[in-house]
């Protein structure tokens, strides 16, 4: 359970490198774009790791809905500084999760499109109205989130975030916890 994270980072870590290294060519072929930091605002739907059996007897997971914020420095473009807030609640535990993490990202703008793969590491905090994770209250840990998406831009200051897959590694459980989020939403591009 614990090397999915791990996975991933490294899947972004080649992905970021392979983009490095092939970006001299990438440049002659396709040609891209210079892009500006930017602020992003998204709605989330968030599945957790592990199913529960309720007292009607079915399996249930708890599905979480909610928003982010998120702010990507591009001043040493291709690579980002990248800071994000995140908060969700869902049924059926009344879980309430929230994450504040930072890190490092890479794009490339090709037109319209952004693709882009990030790195982030914070904390996190979980509570919920049942004892969630055999915790009595709210908890606090160290999260480590990678994700990957693609923005499109409708003007030069305004976009839209087409998708954005993020897996998280939380550390609540005795074996911690996996989430996997998808969300979309807008984007505001500063202009120097």
């Amino acid at each position: 359970m614990k090397r999915v994270p791990f996975f991933c980072i490294a899947i972004l870590l080649l992905f970021f490198g392979t983009g490095e290294i092939l970006s001299a060519q990438a440049r002659k072929q396709l040609g891209y774009d210079w892009q500006p930091s930017q602020v992003s605002a998204t709605y989330q739907f968030t599945l957790d790791d592990y199913s529960f059996q309720s007292e009607s007897g079915s399996v249930q997971r708890t599905r979480l809905n909610g928003g982010g914020l998120e702010y990507a420095s591009r001043k040493l473009y291709p690579w980002e500084a990248v800071v994000s807030a995140q908060y969700s609640g869902g049924q059926p535990l009344g879980q309430h999760l929230l994450t504040l993490e930072g890190g490092a990202g890479y794009c490339r703008g090709y037109k319209r499109w952004v693709p882009f793969g990030r790195v982030l590491a914070g904390t996190a905090r979980t509570s919920s109205n049942d004892d969630m994770y055999l915790y009595k209250g709210a908890k606090w840990g160290f999260a480590v989130g990678t994700s990957a998406g693609v923005d499109f831009k409708l003007t030069p200051h305004f976009g839209v975030r087409a998708f954005q897959l993020q897996n998280q590694y939380l550390p609540f459980g005795s074996q911690g916890s996996v989430y996997w989020s998808f969300s979309s939403g807008i984007t505001y591009h500063f202009h120097s």
